[in-house]
């Protein structure tokens, strides 16, 4: 980055020569000199937003590595539930067939009874 040059020897001459005193020539051109140094050119500016975006993808990146972490800690947790589901859903059918199948045998005895009476 080059810094803007400034003439701070031709400055005071030129205040000077306009009536100004020297004391105060050389104050001016002291505050005009640290201005210029604070000046943002265009490679200041470029270097600038280089380091920026560089910050913004660092963070970026980081964001998107705790999205993936998330994502993946979600879809375990979703694939533990729908397995607990799961096995939730085939002990209630077991129980449903058993309750049929003691239901059905109370019904054959019921109807052996029945007949056993009848006869």
């Amino acid at each position: 980055m080059s810094d803007t040059a400034f003439d701070t020897l031709g400055a005071a001459r030129r205040l000077k020569a306009a009536g100004i005193g020297a004391g105060q020539a050389e104050a001016i051109v002291v505050v005009m000199g640290q201005s210029v140094n604070q000046l943002v050119t265009g490679e200041r500016f470029e270097a600038g937003i280089t380091v920026l975006q560089a910050r913004i993808d660092v963070v970026q990146t980081d964001l998107q590595s705790r999205i993936d972490t998330v994502q993946t800690d979600l879809q375990t947790r979703i694939d533990a539930v729908r397995t607990d589901m799961r096995a939730e859903i085939a002990r209630s059918h077991l129980f449903s067939v058993g309750i049929m199948v003691a239901a059905n045998a109370l019904m054959m005895t019921m109807l052996g009874y029945v007949l056993t009476r009848g006869a």
